[in-house]
């Protein structure tokens, strides 16, 4: 009978430790829970329904939309037009991520798919721009997209979905249409956009001081290579290429200071003049000179009606995009998810977040 008494005792006290092994178990499996949740969310930025957009997929988005040569754009830029035209970059990109994700969902309820041809056509696509952009053909896709710290799971899906994308447009694309008499319309109100301005050839050094630019203009005078200096003195990112000659321009892509002394009816062909301007000192020589021209509405009508098209299939995308952001709720997930983790934390222990 004693023995019975031992054993239940200690029984009781092992299912007591049990008990209090478990009550320890319970916050180390919540806290796991919520660490795991913190790690598989810390690269989430946004969310769009069911779906979530990610830091990998914002970075290969910013690569697709790079224009030709704009890291060398880049370096010419002063630190704040540098930031700014990285943030227009990156907030363009989101809201095409947006509206990515938003036809996703629409594709999987009305049951759209793409074959694997398609995805395949979209990475070649994503392939050329990274060729046009870079100025070169000898690109490694899979090294790029490693140097960006993106896995090629995560690329072929986000491609997945480009083409899904694609492939849910196409019909409200095909829609659209111009009449001639809109054609005809849009060019006598924006006829001017398809006159071409008077234009010059135009070769160009570029220094920060006065004292180099009239060096240069002096060795120019006693026939030195135009070519020659500018590649050895031009602090233009592309002298080392274009070797000064920055092609026919307009008065208005240049500095106002030097558009007007360039096409001032003065300046002769072929001559070395210096000027300053905003941030340093310029040498010019304007090779050859245009007259504006004035364009027939039938010399630019299908220039016009590709530009009309070209408009009302972007109107017509916007209303079907307008109508999927009221479908499907669309968050910003900004800052660290530590964040909204401790202030959740402090709250519950009852101090004031």
């Amino acid at each position: 009978m004693a023995r019975k008494k031992i054993v239940k005792k200690e029984d009781k006290k092992r299912r007591t430790r049990t008990i209090k092994y478990a009550l320890l178990l319970i916050p180390v499996i919540i806290i796991g829970g919520i660490f795991t949740w913190l790690y598989q969310t810390k690269d989430i930025i946004m969310r769009v329904g069911s779906e979530v957009v990610t830091v990998q997929e914002l970075n290969i988005e910013m690569q697709r939309l790079k224009p030709t040569d704009y890291e060398k754009t880049l370096s010419s830029m002063s630190a704040s037009d540098k930031k700014d035209a990285e943030n227009m970059l990156r907030s363009k990109a989101i809201e095409n991520l947006m509206k990515l994700k938003s036809i996703y969902l629409y594709a999987k309820e009305n049951n759209i798919k793409v074959t694997k041809e398609d995805i395949e056509k979209e990475i070649q696509n994503f392939e050329a721009a990274l060729k046009e952009n870079s100025g070169s053909e000898n690109i490694d896709l899979k090294a790029t997209l490693a140097d960006l710290g993106v896995s090629w799971k995560t690329f072929y899906k986000d491609m997945r979905d480009q083409a899904i994308y694609n492939k849910v447009l196409e019909p409200i694309i095909k829609n659209v249409t111009v009449t001639e008499e809109e054609i005809k319309e849009y060019y006598d109100q924006y006829s001017s956009y398809y006159n071409e301005p008077e234009k010059a050839h135009l070769k160009m050094i570029a220094v920060s001081k006065e004292s180099e630019a009239d060096e240069i203009l002096e060795k120019l005078k006693k026939g030195e290579d135009f070519g020659k200096l500018a590649r050895e003195k031009s602090l233009s990112p592309d002298a080392a290429t274009n070797s000064g000659d920055i092609g026919w321009v307009s008065k208005t892509e240049l500095y106002e200071e030097i558009g007007n002394n360039v096409f001032h009816p003065d300046i002769k062909l072929n001559t070395p003049y210096k000027i300053q301007a905003r941030d340093g000192w310029y040498i010019f020589i304007v090779l050859e000179k245009r007259g504006a021209i004035n364009h027939t509405f039938e010399e630019v009508k299908d220039s016009v009606k590709n530009d009309l098209l070209s408009i009302k299939q972007s109107q017509a995308i916007d209303a079907f995009m307008n109508k999927l952001t009221e479908q499907y709720e669309q968050r910003i997930t900004l800052g660290n998810p530590w964040d909204s983790f401790l202030k959740w934390w402090d709250k519950l222990r009852g101090k004031t977040v």
